[in-house]
């Protein structure tokens, strides 16, 4: 424990004994657990804004934990500690353990140490702990503070068998209020399979550090007012179409010049629309036949024509979109898993190679670009960035 200097750790300054019985000499922590908030608010709950915020101060902590080779084992509201000022403070890792190197030994065999109630299905099956047993502590942390009930309640057999084998519910059942994106980090964070979670605290900790999408505000208007708007705003929108379809913008628009906004992106796509040219195209290679043919018609009206009929040649001879593929999230895996997922996809695969905080130097991605999530033309080129290849793999992945 003392070998751990981190402003987010509760600090070891001695160990020592009295007689028979050791002690430890350890900060001061002046401010309150995590188990005593809940306990204090009457929903039951804290804030997704301030459990962002307690989650990244905890996960640095454990990746820093977790990069020294010490596991916490033990992650659990009353373990969590938060000063007057918000900082997060990590105590109690009395029944850690440093990791000397792949295949040590975990303690006797079948041997579950940790608050029951927060453990992974691999602590409670008697098996070795990892850091990704507290990325799993980590998500019923969450769970727990943002619903204000853990996802599993019971004595230490039925909380067994629901770890293992049971899906949480997931918490937006329980509290709306929760992001989807905060839900989607925390039932990561719970799968059953290790392979399954976060890779690291420091993979977790960068989806924690994105910002939910904000909400929109709620209307203040009274239903009849909204509906004298809407109506004013309908006499306006046939005013203007009047408008444009006297100038010639009728055609601009039954062309494509002017399309409808896609996604609800509006300000997107007018920042990206192209001013309508109102000026009149270059007159056809053949003019005196288009003049034999249309004697009566004004120069001005053959413009309007010409406007027309260039621009639905233009939209007609338009080439195909390529289809537009998602770029799929493959943080995480191991390099040449990530090639395979990226090339079932469509895409062309590309490979930069950089050390990344909380990931191993084993070919690990930690990043794409494009993003994962992206929209990109099918066939496009996704840059993977991995690790270096400089440690062996574990003898379990061989």
């Amino acid at each position: 424990m003392a070998c751990l200097d981190h402003e987010n750790i509760v600090k070891v300054y001695d160990i020592s004994h009295n007689g028979d019985s050791p002690f430890i000499v350890a900060e001061c922590v002046v401010g309150w657990d995590i188990g005593s908030l809940l306990n204090k608010h009457r929903s039951g709950h804290l804030n997704e804004q301030f459990i962002r915020r307690m989650a990244t101060q905890l996960l640095r902590a454990l990746s820093y934990a977790h990069r020294r080779g010490v596991i916490h084992r033990d992650i659990k509201p009353s373990n969590i500690l938060v000063t007057a000022g918000g900082v997060v403070k990590v105590a109690d890792f009395g029944i850690a353990r440093i990791v000397e190197e792949d295949g040590a030994e975990a303690g006797k065999p079948g041997e579950i140490v940790g608050s029951a109630r927060y453990m992974s299905p691999e602590q409670l099956r008697g098996e070795d702990a990892t850091p990704r047993s507290d990325v799993y502590s980590v998500g019923v942390l969450l769970y727990h503070c943002l619903t204000g009930r853990p996802p599993f309640s019971g004595d230490v057999k039925s909380l067994a068998r629901q770890h293992i084998h049971k899906d949480p519910t997931p918490p937006r059942k329980l509290n709306r209020r929760i992001s989807p994106e905060m839900e989607a980090v925390i039932l990561k964070a719970l799968q059953k399979d290790p392979r399954d979670r976060y890779f690291s605290a420091s993979a977790m900790l960068d989806d924690i550090e994105i910002e939910a999408a904000p909400r929109k505000a709620k209307t203040t208007e009274t239903p009849k007012s909204a509906r004298r708007k809407a109506h004013g705003a309908g006499l306006v929108f046939a005013t203007m179409l009047a408008v444009l379809l006297i100038l010639g913008g009728g055609a601009a628009l039954a062309s494509g010049l002017i399309g409808d906004p896609q996604g609800g992106e509006v300000a997107e796509t007018l920042s990206r629309m192209n001013p309508v040219d109102t000026k009149p195209p270059p007159p056809p290679q053949n003019a005196n036949e288009t003049a034999q043919d249309t004697p009566g018609e004004t120069s001005d009206q053959s413009g309007s024509q010409n406007v027309a009929s260039v621009t639905q040649t233009k939209s007609s001879e338009k080439p195909d979109q390529p289809e537009m593929v998602r770029v799929p999230d493959v943080t995480a895996y191991y390099d040449y898993y990530a090639a395979d997922a990226l090339t079932n996809s469509g895409f062309e695969v590309d490979y930069v190679r950089d050390y990344r905080e909380g990931f191993a130097a084993r070919g690990v991605t930690w990043a794409t670009k494009p993003a994962a999530g992206s929209l990109v033309p099918e066939g496009s080129t996704v840059t993977i960035y991995a690790t270096p290849k400089d440690l062996p793999l574990p003898p379990r992945l061989r």
